[in-house]
């Protein structure tokens, strides 16, 4: 349970680091003349690009007998892009910054969620995944808070200056990762290396996908449309209570981000119990979309909220049913795979949800915040819009997914 709580704490800070631009949004587009469209593309796209390469290419870690250092590795390179993106003064340099933090972080999540998935015993391995899940979530909620508070403090202490207090907000961010770093590199190895093979894994992989084609592709779908919508929420939320609600951009991180964290863990624990526990009945496809179905209304009522407790508690319930579908998607993952293939199997779901979900998300409601020439007043239609269309994707997706999942579960030796 210790190394879970390690894990966790890692995807935490992955996170926080992750979601910055969420919170600096506002400065940026001050600062540097940024539109929505490019605030999407560091959101999803720059972010996205490495980090699937560096996820699918990072595979033979998996193997190796320095895990843990290889994380702490990972965490170095997510700092130097934190660093250059302190300093960037275009946006072509933020764009390199976040594809190396994307490319940092590529390694740690399917290496720490095969650790779990290996060692974690089976009654508990979906609430252990959830635990480490939980941590991502708690990483955007104190992205936000903490990322509030600093600029809020920035402005009250330090006078405005060529450095900006945004970019003063990343160096500081990314300082804690250090402790990390030396947590990762003390501990010993959870017990020795899984024995590399020589094994085509990959091919094995999409020769299951093959087998069972339209379960396998609805059951991603519907996980990536789960994770757009919790993606595109935490992504502009913030924008839209200082847009539309009239906060500073330290208040609206502050209030988000609170309510955030009680909310999305929330969320996570839902689906890791109803994984682990659920009856024959109860498929995870089915907690997907159900919790899609139930997200619709909320996102739907967004453009019309009159105040900024309305907004945030809208934006906070959206983001707890979201997360308990994303989570229900990659728990119920493993119960479909062979043993052998549950490393790289997370890696596949991982590198899809990210592209779809992580990457086109956010951007697609900047191009159409953009494109609705609202100002400010579009963007929380674009945002709505841009999550029911994905819900219902997912809702239908997650249905056909259900009739076939049982049999091919039952199917699976994990």
């Amino acid at each position: 349970m210790a190394l879970v709580a390690l894990l966790a704490l890692g995807h935490c800070m992955a996170f926080i680091d992750r979601n910055l631009p969420a919170v600096a949004a506002p400065l940026l587009k001050t600062d540097l003349g940024l539109t929505d469209t490019q605030m999407g593309l560091l959101d999803g796209p720059a972010f996205a690009a490495l980090y699937v390469a560096g996820m699918l290419a990072s595979w033979p870690l998996a193997h190796s007998s320095h895990r843990l250092r290889s994380l702490a590795g990972c965490i170095a390179i997510w700092m130097l892009g934190m660093a250059i993106f302190a300093f960037g003064h275009s946006f072509a340099t933020l764009v390199v910054a976040r594809a190396l933090v994307g490319l940092g972080q590529a390694a740690f999540v399917p290496l720490a969620l095969g650790l779990i998935v290996t060692y974690a015993p089976a009654p508990w391995r979906a609430r252990s995944m959830a635990i480490f899940t939980a941590g991502a979530s708690a990483g955007r909620s104190l992205s936000l808070l903490l990322g509030g508070a600093a600029l809020a403090l920035f402005a009250k202490w330090l006078p405005a200056s060529a450095f900006t207090h945004w970019r003063l907000l990343f160096l500081v961010m990314a300082a804690p990762n250090l402790v990390l770093i030396v947590l990762l590199l003390c501990r010993a190895e959870p017990c020795s290396a899984l024995p590399a093979t020589r094994t085509p894994v990959f091919s094995q992989m999409f020769a299951s996908f093959r087998e069972r084609p339209v379960m396998m592709s609805a059951y991603l779908c519907g996980a990536a449309a789960s994770v757009l919508v919790v993606q595109t929420v935490g992504a502009w939320a913030p924008s839209v209570l200082h847009r539309q609600q009239g906060l500073t951009p330290a208040a609206a991180a502050l209030v988000f981000g609170a309510a955030l964290l009680v909310a999305s863990p929330f969320g996570h624990f839902i689906a890791g119990t109803l994984v682990d526990k659920r009856g024959e009945k109860l498929s995870p496809t089915s907690i997907v979309a159900g919790a899609l179905l139930l997200v619709i209304p909320v996102i739907a009522v967004m453009p019309f909220a009159h105040s900024a407790v309305t907004a945030c508690l809208l934006f906070a319930l959206a983001s707890l049913i979201g997360g308990t579908a994303a989570v229900a998607a990659l728990a119920g993952l493993p119960d479909l795979l062979d043993p052998s293939l549950h490393d790289v199997g997370l890696r596949v779901f991982l590198a899809f949800i990210t592209v779809v979900g992580v990457a086109l998300g956010p951007f697609m409601a900047g191009v159409v915040s953009d494109g609705l020439g609202m100002g400010g007043h579009g963007l929380s239609w674009a945002l709505s819009r841009v999550c029911v269309t994905a819900a219902i994707v997912g809702i239908v997706a997650a249905c056909l997914a259900r009739t076939s999942w049982r049999r091919a579960a039952m199917e699976g030796v994990g």
